[in-house]
């Protein structure tokens, strides 16, 4: 927890800083990974973005169409297609078996990914974030506005499925959801809105923590499970054990992801993906992705690559040829 506690100290407003010399990251597995000029993938409009847990499978939402990519062979494979209107989330679980897909037409679709089929349809509302349980079987579902510009309505909080069933379970929460993220052992689901965080047990549904965090933009879990980030326009590191603010950053983010060896944050901000050194206690650099400031940002391949993605396409940064190495 210490280490965690001070590992934002370099977090600055150095972060605004656009530099063309080559960013590298520490790897349990590689040693040093870095990173230079990005690849770009498509000029694509992007609505939506996620990375399967292999590192090697990528959908994006595009119109009314689910895009999926091989990122090591950086190829298009076949779309899926069935939505009626604009993607607005997108969610792999954790066996590559299933992606989810929501669309301004109101529904969230559960695909067979590795068969490209459509097998279910929820009426679910419009949603804006899809995650699913480490175990795959609960998919939870949210919308970041209550009302659109069109005049449609979203159901607040968020809504908690039976992937199996294709049932709702239950919804928690009566607020647009911003942000979500389920704990590593399935136990706990975490949600940021305009004005918090809260943290919830997923077997009830019962309301544990409420975190003063203000509005949030992007959360994830540190590796301890104990230690959470939240991110706006200040990045803030949590103690979940008894809900205290550990710090805060002179540092925004409109997304963020950790690697998978947890050593690295990657934010994304003023149309550049920031890289983090946790543990190191320091800033290794930034990566210029688009002249528009709001970016997705994941890792990809085990932690080799990089993809930022926006409203002028995706920008991926690492070796296709790299051999890719598995977290401990």
């Amino acid at each position: 927890m210490a280490l965690l506690t001070v590992a934002f100290f370099f977090l600055s407003p150095a972060i605004s800083s656009r530099i063309d010399k080559p960013v590298c990251i520490p790897m349990y597995a590689a040693d040093l990974v870095c990173f230079q000029k990005p690849e770009l993938l498509t000029t694509d409009k992007i609505t939506a973005i996620a990375v399967g847990s292999s590192g090697r499978i990528m959908a994006v939402g595009h119109d009314q169409a689910i895009e999926i990519w091989d990122l090591k062979t950086r190829q298009r494979l076949p779309s899926l297609i069935d939505h009626t209107d604009m993607i607005s989330a997108i969610a792999i679980s954790s066996d590559e078996k299933i992606l989810a897909s929501s669309s301004l037409d109101g529904t969230i679709k559960l695909w067979d990914l590795p068969n490209r089929r459509l097998y279910s349809t929820l009426n679910s509302g419009r949603a804006s974030e899809l995650v699913f349980s480490p175990d795959s079987r609960i998919l939870a579902s949210s919308s970041s506005v209550r009302r659109w510009a069109d005049g449609a309505f979203s159901p607040v909080g968020v809504q908690v499925w039976n992937v199996a069933s294709r049932q709702r379970l239950y919804s928690v929460g009566n607020e647009p959801i911003r942000s979500m993220q389920f704990s590593s052992d399935g136990k706990l689901l975490v949600t940021g809105d305009h004005t918090k965080t809260e943290l919830w047990q997923v077997q009830d549904g019962d309301l544990l923590t409420t975190l003063d965090s203000g509005e949030v933009t992007g959360l994830i879990f540190c590796q301890d499970g104990q230690t959470l980030i939240t991110g706006s326009s200040r990045l803030k590191l949590w103690d979940l054990r008894n809900g205290a603010l550990l710090r805060t950053f002179d540092a925004g983010a409109s997304d963020l992801t950790l690697s998978p060896d947890g050593q690295t944050l990657a934010t994304s901000a003023a149309g550049a993906v920031h890289l983090w050194h946790l543990l190191g206690e320091r800033s290794l650099g930034s990566l210029v992705a688009s002249t528009y400031s709001s970016l997705f940002v994941r890792f990809a391949l085990g932690g080799q690559a990089i993809v930022a993605a926006g409203t002028d396409g995706i920008r991926i940064w690492g070796d296709p040829n790299a051999i890719e190495h598995s977290s401990p």
